[in-house]
């Protein structure tokens, strides 16, 4: 954690933003992501206690509106540098005493480091925060249960007119030739649907759960590894 001083001799500027359907973005994170090394163990896989996180060009002095600028260098549980990205890295900066926080840009250049950028929006006291919420390895773990195990989470729909309440199978995907209650938010590009209930009509969904179900094609350091 870092501490920075800003004083407030200027306006921030707005960092414009584009909305993209969920899908785009999820494809897009998914292409973008370096091919990791193959997983041996645990012990080549980035740790957060080993990883280096520095300023760069630091200042004596900040202004409210200037960049500032974190290079992350991640490391394995041995403290042997990373050659490579794909890490899923969380930054913000924030002033507990104005309650005020903001999350910055992270820049993976595919070595092993990342650029996180910020902006300066208060003036005052700022601490930046990085966190190592999943190495690359686990990332790519998470990517091959996701592809394949979209099944293992068991959602049911309840179904309520009046006093009458029934229930059905719910999902993204659900395997079956026959047709289905669908529901969708074409401007979102989501979508789910449902099994028909015994009687009651499709639009009669009020409320849904979920349950894991079995997922056994993980191995035990890669089950240890998610654990984490």
């Amino acid at each position: 954690m870092y501490h920075a001083h800003v004083q407030p001799e200027h306006e921030p500027t707005e960092i414009p933003f584009g909305e993209r359907p969920i899908e785009d973005v999820m494809r897009s994170l998914w292409d973008e992501l370096p091919t990791p090394g193959n997983f041996r163990s645990i012990q080549n896989c980035s740790s957060g206690r080993h990883s280096v996180v520095e300023l760069e060009q630091p200042r004596a002095q900040y202004c409210v509106g200037d960049p500032l600028n974190v290079l992350v260098n991640t490391r394995d549980y041995r403290g042997t540098p990373k050659a490579y990205g794909g890490d899923l890295i969380l930054a913000r900066i924030h002033s507990p005493e104005l309650q005020a926080s903001a999350s910055g840009e992270v820049t993976d250049l595919r070595n092993g480091s990342y650029r996180v950028r910020f902006h300066l929006f208060w003036p005052g006291n700022v601490q930046v925060s990085v966190i190592l919420v999943h190495s690359s390895e686990a990332v790519q773990i998470l990517r091959r249960i996701s592809a394949h195990n979209y099944d293992k989470i068991i959602y049911t729909g309840t179904f309520y007119n009046g006093s009458k309440r029934e229930e059905s199978q719910c999902g993204v995907r659900l395997k079956t030739d026959k047709s289905l209650c669908e529901y969708g938010r074409k401007e979102d590009a989501e979508y789910y649907a449902c099994f028909p209930p015994a009687t009651l009509p499709c639009n009669t969904l009020r409320t849904m759960r979920s349950r894991n179900g079995p997922v056994s094609n993980l191995t035990r350091d890669e089950y240890q590894l998610l654990s984490q």
